[in-house]
């Protein structure tokens, strides 16, 4: 006999079944010997175990109320669905992956606050449309995480964050691209689906921000060789030349994103005795790494220098003074892959999107 609250089963006027150990059904307490079945839940429900099939597949064939019903019984009784039969049976696994390649030059980690809202962006996304997300870090340059994350069917298909040093591969994995979403910049000769900002508006917005405030020598600091970055140089430039004004090819520090890097470069870029009265540095990281140099140089911000960086993550706003920034809109980009990936899952022809970028003004480039 099981036991409901010190009551037998019987003795609550129930019909005798064994369940998962403690849980609550119908206001009683159920003591569980093993896992429910699947034919357990249809006699609770009433119904036939094809109709409770259908119900946790969530089929049309099956009756709204009825369904909710199931469903209710079976959160009731935590009664979990064989995941790994469903899947095959739909060949599915209901899994997106997260390729981020660290490159080993940058110096970033995972724990960079930009990879960190990208991931939770990507995750709630994925979540929302009933998808768990798997996050790969490829150990080395060489290895070729999406091939092996798609062929071994541990995901449906991928996000990539960043596209520096791995356009050509991507380009060549063929059918395999239908399965890919990249996040980086965007390029017309590429072959697969892209999100990105769009990076020489964003680059045009930040330097003709500073210029309009009056500054006239404006350091630009960022990995150029990447793709993103070197889009927001051309809109740097850009903006340089529809003021009739011409490049300092000394006002510009190609460093890449880790934060270590670009302190010491900053204070030796700083002791060659370099003339600079603003930055526009090509990610936020780097823009609060540059204060963090310059006020060990003694200047002053904005007053001396006035900053601008890039993505608009959370710390931007509470840094001190609070980051002037371009907004790239990551939450946005999140969606945007993972819903462009299940279109083209679905067999959809899809076009590369670029999210909205805007300038947002804070007190590192005026005072407030």
């Amino acid at each position: 006999m099981l036991r409901c609250d010190k009551v037998y089963f019987k003795q609550c006027g129930q019909r005798t079944f064994k369940f998962y150990d403690g849980f609550i059904f119908q206001g009683y307490r159920v003591t569980m010997a093993r896992k429910m079945t699947m034919a357990e839940l249809a006699r609770l429900a009433g119904v036939d175990v094809s109709t409770v099939s259908r119900a946790l597949n969530d089929s049309p064939l099956v009756k709204a109320k009825t369904k909710t019903e199931i469903l209710k019984i079976a959160q009731e009784t935590g009664y979990a669905v064989n995941a790994s039969a469903r899947n095959l049976r739909r060949r599915s696994s209901e899994t997106i992956g997260m390729v981020i390649p660290l490159r080993p030059e940058s110096g970033q980690t995972l724990s960079d606050p930009f990879f960190l809202e990208m991931v939770g962006a990507v995750s709630q996304a994925a979540s929302e449309r009933g998808y768990d997300l798997i996050i790969n870090v490829p150990k080395e340059a060489e290895q070729i995480a999406e091939q092996r994350l798609l062929q071994t069917g541990k995901a449906d298909g991928l996000v990539i964050i960043g596209q520096a040093g791995r356009s050509d591969r991507l380009d060549a994995l063929g059918p395999l691209a239908n399965k890919v979403v990249v996040w980086g910049g965007r390029d017309a000769s590429t072959k697969y689906t892209l999100v990105g900002s769009d990076n020489f508006e964003g680059g045009r917005l930040a330097a003709d921000h500073l210029l309009s405030i009056g500054r006239k020598q404006i350091l630009f600091i960022g990995p150029l060789t990447l793709p993103e970055v070197a889009l927001r140089y051309e809109g740097y430039a850009a903006a340089h030349a529809s003021r009739g004004l011409t490049l300092d090819p000394a006002l510009k520090l190609d460093v890449e994103f880790g934060g270590h890097s670009v302190y010491h470069a900053m204070r030796s870029f700083m002791k060659q005795g370099h003339a600079f009265d603003a930055i526009f540095a090509a990610s936020d990281v780097l823009a609060m790494t540059s204060i963090m140099a310059l006020r060990s140089a003694g200047r002053s911000i904005p007053e001396d220098v006035s900053v601008v960086g890039y993505d608009n993550i959370g710390q931007a706003q509470l840094s001190t003074p609070p980051l002037t920034t371009i907004d790239q809109n990551i939450k946005e980009g999140g969606k945007m892959l993972v819903d462009l990936l299940l279109r083209q899952l679905a067999g959809e022809d899809v076009e590369s999107h670029l999210t909205q970028t805007r300038l947002i003004v804070r007190g590192s480039s005026v005072a407030v």
